[in-house]
């Protein structure tokens, strides 16, 4: 293709391209780049927050210093022109958790903070957020957050790991309002990460926890009534950053996929009874792992993993058998959040990209999916 021919991929567009094999295109150019200023970028989530029916970004920055909150409105082809706040005013966050937390039908936000009390705030419907109140018990070091459905009541309720004390579940009771913090026994200590799963197959949702300073991380098996029995996943003491749910070995049930600070990535295989087998090394790199999601890249009934670090971020593709490292973008950087979705409206999963202290971005996938 001509350089500058199409505005969107502009001059200097960086087309990386796997061998003909693999069919992997991933479109990484400053056109979608966003959130230039030196922010600490602490995460990413994806979410129509404006109703036109593309995906837009909610950016969490401060981590442990007080900075502004945005949503980031998508042109419809992956270009983020037009940033909404969030917040009254900076402030040190790590997440902001979307959800339909009045009911009404569109996308209203939690905004959960490092130290500070986690802040709700409503959406109008076209991505303007107005502030409703604080969760009632959520200060102390916040580090995640993820929303289920704890007690089965149709309401949509958070869970926030925390790096000190007990992590902590928030029933939501509708119309931008939750019940006071509720300690989840047998987490108290310095979680980082969280996925959600039914891991054993009963309906219920369960968790996932990532712990850090030498403590293992933990299964928390739901009971459908807000109730969690946690126990610790096999041989993971060590320093756990993130970790996901997904199904890697495509046998059906949710796997756990552990980020650690060693810099490796690793497997814990479910069989399909919540029950998990010891880790697995996938692949192994040189910086700590900050950030990681699952997708299927090439349309070929795999997942694949993205990874992010402070350093060059990878994908590792996944062919049924084994992993093979990929570049994930072109330019060196501090990962600290990855979130998936098409951006673009080609049918294709792209890849969110939250930096620290450099620009935010958008890759776009162009790989040729596998055919039905």
């Amino acid at each position: 293709m001509t350089p500058c021919k199409r505005a969107l991929l502009g001059c200097g567009a960086a087309l990386m391209t796997v061998p003909a094999a693999a069919q992997v295109e991933l479109l990484d150019i400053v056109f979608l780049e966003f959130e230039f200023e030196a922010r600490m970028a602490a995460d990413i989530a994806l979410a129509d927050v404006d109703g036109d029916g593309d995906l837009d970004v909610l950016a969490a920055n401060g981590r442990h210093w007080a900075q502004p909150d945005f949503a980031y409105l998508n042109h419809g082809d992956g270009r983020l022109l037009e940033a909404l706040p969030i917040g009254r005013g900076p402030s040190a966050s790590y997440r902001l958790e979307p959800g339909d937390f009045d009911g009404d039908g569109d996308i209203d936000v939690v905004m959960v903070r490092d130290t500070l009390p986690a802040l709700a705030f409503a959406n109008d419907g076209g991505g303007n957020f107005t502030l409703t109140g604080a969760l009632e018990g959520s200060g102390g070091a916040a580090r995640s957050s993820i929303t289920i459905d704890a007690n089965g009541d149709g309401r949509p309720d958070i869970v926030m790991a925390r790096r000190r004390g007990e992590d902590l579940l928030f029933l939501g009771l509708g119309a931008m309002k939750f019940a006071s913090a509720t300690p989840i026994g047998g987490t108290d200590g310095p979680s980082t990460g969280l996925a959600a799963a039914d891991f054993n197959g009963d309906g219920h949702a369960d968790l996932a926890i990532a712990q850090r300073e030498g403590v293992a991380s933990l299964l928390l098996l739901g009971d459908g009534k807000g109730g969690f029995a946690p126990r610790d996943l096999p041989e993971t003491a060590g320093d756990n950053r993130k970790l996901i749910a997904a199904d890697m070995d495509s046998d059906g049930d949710m796997d756990i996929v552990l980020g650690q600070g060693d810099g490796s990535v690793a497997l814990l295989a479910n069989d399909g009874s919540g029950s998990f087998a010891t880790p697995s090394v996938l692949w192994s790199g040189d910086n700590s792992v900050q950030a990681l999601a699952s997708f299927d890249v090439d349309g070929d009934g795999d997942q694949d993993l993205a990874v992010g670090v402070e350093g060059s971020n990878s994908l590792l593709r996944n062919d049924g058998t084994s992993f093979a490292r990929l570049p994930l973008d072109e330019a060196e950087a501090d990962t600290y959040g990855i979130a998936i979705g098409d951006m673009n409206g080609d049918g294709r999963p792209d890849i969110a990209l939250a930096n620290s202290e450099s620009a935010n971005k958008i890759v776009l996938n162009r790989t040729s999916q596998a055919p039905e």
